[in-house]
Parts: structure tokens; sequence; C-alpha cells
């Protein structure tokens, strides 16, 4: 039997189904899945949003500073014995990265990266991207998260033909029947608890710290509300940043801050909700948009995580200019135009087909089978 292992510094709640599901069917082919995980000791743990899984194993790593830098140690190079295939987290401060690079010339596993190519919160030309740029062809085989992902490891001299695009996504299957089954009465229901008594209701969900750019969500939706009178807000999620929404809501009777949500909880928030806001840092967010038929609202923020590339403008999402005055005239043109609202939900409807772990998990697991089985 053919064996893989996943190193990964930690585990989010929305991997679980992705693991499991990738460990189902590459057993189905004769393949045996690892999984290795810490958790998260920095900003990350703050988002209150890792789990743990009773078939993988559970390594805490080290924070270990070298030259003012904080770089992670994962004790994790026994699990490589009798390993065809390893798969890393593509990040410079993972020191155990450095030592299989070096290693994998001496034994038989393979080595893969799995990652966005360059960290895109950061300048491209930033030292650490110049230095990551340089280990990207320092593996067998990619897994990059989108195309121009793909196209970027491309561009830096990576071999097309030992690349597998995973098309990054979420439980958005199971996420959608949930939210379909929901009955509106119970919505009603907390819309009621909440005192909202109005159709215009924004949402935003996920960890809220700086490049989320809260106080610009804040002052945008205070400029809505001028012209929307009953428009509300509904926040959930946490992170360093949740005390500025906090303090928001304090005088403003329309913004409802409810803390971190996860699953089910959240899709009767979701579904009395017409649009999502979020100006800054769009990541796997664009999937729960997709998956409860709630349209994204961003702006061309120069520092968003892939799946950005899944958010087609005017048609299952809206980009504005990166202002405030443009970010906020783009939504309130769509809240007073039913028939603009219809047709993101309609290009939202058609994208969770698209977007989503069943296609994420057959992707990666052809991408391993044919680095394993490839001389």
């Amino acid at each position: 039997m053919k064996k893989v292992a996943i190193f990964y510094r930690f585990l989010p709640q929305y991997r679980v189904d992705f693991y499991n599901k990738l460990r189902e069917s590459l057993a189905e082919e004769g393949v045996e899945l690892s999984l290795i995980y810490g958790k998260s000791i920095d900003g990350n743990a703050a988002k209150k949003d890792e789990v743990d899984l009773p078939w993988a194993t559970y390594v805490q790593h080290k924070i270990i500073k070298i030259a003012g830098i904080d770089f992670i140690w994962q004790p994790y190079l026994k699990y490589v014995k009798d390993k065809d295939l390893v798969i890393v987290e593509q990040a410079n401060k993972l020191i155990v990265n450095y030592i299989l690079i070096f290693y994998r010339y001496f034994a038989k596993f393979k080595l893969a990266q799995w990652g966005h190519g360059r960290n895109m919160q950061i300048d491209e030309k930033s030292l650490a991207n110049r230095f990551k740029n340089k280990l990207i062809t320092a593996c067998d085989w990619w897994f990059p998260y989108t195309e121009g992902v793909k196209q970027y490891i491309v561009d830096k001299g990576f071999d097309k033909n030992k690349i597998t695009v995973v098309q990054n996504a979420i439980d958005t299957v199971t996420l959608s029947k949930e939210y379909d089954a929901l009955p509106q009465s119970q919505v009603e229901e907390l819309k009621s608890q909440l005192g909202i008594d109005s159709e215009n209701i924004g949402i935003y969900c996920g960890g809220i710290y700086e490049e989320k750019r809260i106080d610009f969500l804040i002052e945008a939706c205070d400029k809505i509300k001028k012209q929307i009178p009953d428009f509300h807000l509904i926040v959930l999620g946490s992170g360093k940043d949740a005390f500025k929404v906090k303090e928001a809501q304090v005088t403003r009777s329309w913004l409802h801050y409810l803390g971190a949500k996860f699953g089910a909880e959240r899709i009767p928030y979701f579904k009395m909700s017409s649009i999502f806001l979020m100006p800054g840092l769009v990541g796997l967010a664009i999937l729960d948009c997709f998956a409860t038929k709630t349209p994204m609202f961003t702006t061309t923020y120069p520092y968003h995580s892939p799946e950005i590339e899944y958010l087609v403008n005017n048609e299952n999402g809206v980009i504005t200019e990166n202002n405030i005055e443009a970010y906020v005239n783009g939504v309130v043109e769509v809240l007073k135009d039913k028939s603009k609202l219809e047709k993101l939900i309609q290009g939202c409807e058609k994208a969770r087909t698209i977007y989503n772990n069943e296609n994420m998990v057959n992707n990666f697991k052809n991408g391993i089978l044919k680095c394993i089985n490839q001389n």
C-alpha cells in the first residue's frame, strides 16, 4: 500500500470534511493518508476555529526566534518514515520544510508543496516573497490553490506537468443543503429576536483582524444606513479587532455583533441577509457566499487570497474601486435594484455547483496518484 502524509501547522474546522473525504477517496485507491498537525500559537489562535480529528496525529510545534524572526519547529520528521509522498504547507517559517527539501535527496519519498505560491498579503517584491520564490522549485510536485497560483508557479520555473490545481474549497454542498432546508419561519423568528424588520440586511462572517478592514466596513455601513434607512449589519466572527465591532454596536442599534459562529449555526443569519460585506481581504468566505446565495461585495484591495479569482464581477458578486464612496455606491445600487440583486443570487447558485469539497478532493486525489505513480 502506498502511503502519503500531509504536514500542517493547524487544523481549522472548515478542513475536516476535506480531510475525511480525501482519506476515504485515497483508501479506495489503495493509498493510506496520514495527517500530522499542530495548533496555532500565534495570531491564528484568536480565530477560535481549530479542531481535532480522531484519525489524525496531533503533535504540537514550537516557535523558535532566529535573528528576531519567529520560525516554527514541527517535530514531524519521524512521520516521514515509509512514506511515498509528504505534502507540506508552503511557508518560509516552517523549519521542517528546509530539512525535507534536502532529506528527499537521500530518502525514497517525494515532496510536494501546497499553497499560494507567494504571500499575497505583502508586496510581491518583498524579501520574504523573493526568498519564497527561490524555493518554489525545491520539490517534486505542486498543489496550488487556483489556476492563477499555478500560472505564477510556472512563471517561476516549475514544471507545469507536475502541478495539480486543487481549486481550494470548503464543504459547500452540506452548507447549501442545510441553507435550502431551513424554514423561513425560523429565520423570521430570529429576526424578531434581533429587532430587525427589514430585508436590507448585510452580513460579515469571518476572522476579524487588520487585513479585513473593519474600520472601513463600519464607516461604509454608516453611509449605507443614511441612504437605506432600514439597513442592518450582522457580524459573525472573532479576532484581534473584534473590540472595534463591540464598541461600534454600542451607538448603532442596527449593528448586531454575535461572536463566532460555525457550520449550521451560521445559516439563519445568512438566510436573513441579502448581501455579504467584506471590503478587505477575501479568501474562503467567497464560498460561504456561493453556498448561501448571498452575494459578496468587496473592493480591489491588493492583498486578497487566491479565492478572489472565483468572484466574477457583477455576475456572482461585486468588486468596487478601493475607496469607501465607490463601495457604498456599489452596495446601495444593488439594494435599491432587486433585479441586479437577483442576477447576483443566480450567479452564486451557479458557482456553488463548481467550487466545492467534492471537486477539491477529486483534484487532490488525482494529483497524489499521478505523483506517486510517476517515476
